[in-house]
């Protein structure tokens, strides 16, 4: 028994360590008006790319301090839409990130008024744009 002891503290010690896989997300920015008119996600893998996209929002030059600079070496941008709705009340975000061996598990929110509120009644598209982790692939659920 003695004998063993040292063998199984050597194959313990000498396991490689495990990697951990990064599930961090920042919400940069969201809002009931200004998203797609239909319900979906696009995945920005680029700075050019989220530069257009950022200009193509046409948002007031105060509030552009809300987006970061991105690392896109280590991150993605991630928006998602709810598409288009009657009124107000509405909101898409994310719940959690799975970091599932370079798959990046996104499971989205939405929400929208209860029954009894009272809500806008003006046409909203709800969007969220997200920091997430890069991955070979993204779902979104």
């Amino acid at each position: 028994m003695i004998k063993i002891l040292p063998f199984l503290f050597l194959i313990i010690s000498c396991s490689p360590p495990k990697k951990i896989m990064d599930t961090t997300f920042t919400i940069i920015y969201n809002n009931q008006i200004g998203g797609s008119e239909k319900a979906g996600h696009m995945v920005i893998q680029d700075n050019e790319s989220y530069i257009q996209f950022i200009e193509s929002l046409k948002l007031e030059e105060t509030q552009f301090a809300n987006f970061l600079k991105v690392d896109f070496k280590k991150k993605n941008i991630l928006v998602l839409n709810q598409g288009q709705k009657n009124s107000g009340g509405y909101e898409i975000t994310i719940e959690s990130i799975v970091n599932d061996n370079n798959t990046i598990i996104v499971k989205k929110k939405e929400t929208g008024p209860k029954k009894g509120e009272m809500a806008t009644s003006v046409i909203t598209t709800p969007y969220c744009i997200a920091l997430i982790p890069k991955g070979n692939k993204i779902i979104v659920e």
